[in-house]
């Protein structure tokens, strides 16, 4: 197991610094074939899937999931100046963009720049999200609503994101599951 860990490391070395990506821990393992801004900031044990789009200002905590083609864009163009195309018109100030410990986004979610996904949230495939998602919340649908909670009382809410702001374990995701 340190063995791996170990080859894990020298392999996200060779990912992220390439791509100049210092702000990311060197235990979050980020795939080629993404468009990144290099201002990220990741935590430990993260995970981004190629074909990701990530736009300026973004802060990812620790044990965060991006799928693929997850994008957060938007907010960056100014369209209400009359008798200015939209092309002069500028850009305005980006708000950061904050996604918190312990995220779960699926696959071609999008998340406009300047949305808090707070510790524990799970955004599920497809999903637009145009809102800040409360901790431990599940959203989904266009533009993303809250439809559940992900555990069945407020004090699991607490006692988890409590757990993610001081865990420490070592390792890797589990591997494929076994027929």
């Amino acid at each position: 197991m340190k063995v791996r860990i170990a080859l894990r490391a020298v392999r996200n070395t060779y990912q992220l610094y390439s791509r100049f990506f210092f702000n990311v821990s060197l235990t979050t393992d980020i795939k080629f074939g993404s468009s990144i801004s290099r201002d990220i900031t990741m935590g430990s044990y993260g995970y981004i899937g190629k074909g990701a789009t990530i736009c300026e200002k973004v802060r990812i905590g620790n044990y965060t999931m991006l799928a693929t083609q997850v994008s957060i864009i938007g907010g960056d163009h100014l369209f209400d100046k009359p008798g200015c195309p939209i092309i002069f018109s500028g850009r305005p100030y980006l708000k950061e963009t904050i996604i918190g410990n312990d995220v779960w986004i699926g696959h071609r979610a999008i998340i406009m720049a300047g949305v808090t996904i707070e510790d524990g949230a799970i955004v599920a495939a497809g999903s637009i999200v145009t809102k800040d998602v409360p901790a431990c919340s599940v959203v989904a649908g266009v533009p993303a609503r809250v439809i559940r909670n992900r555990f069945d009382t407020p004090e699991d809410n607490e006692m988890h994101v409590a757990e993610m702001k001081n865990y420490d374990k070592e390792g890797l995701p589990p591997s494929k599951y076994k027929k």
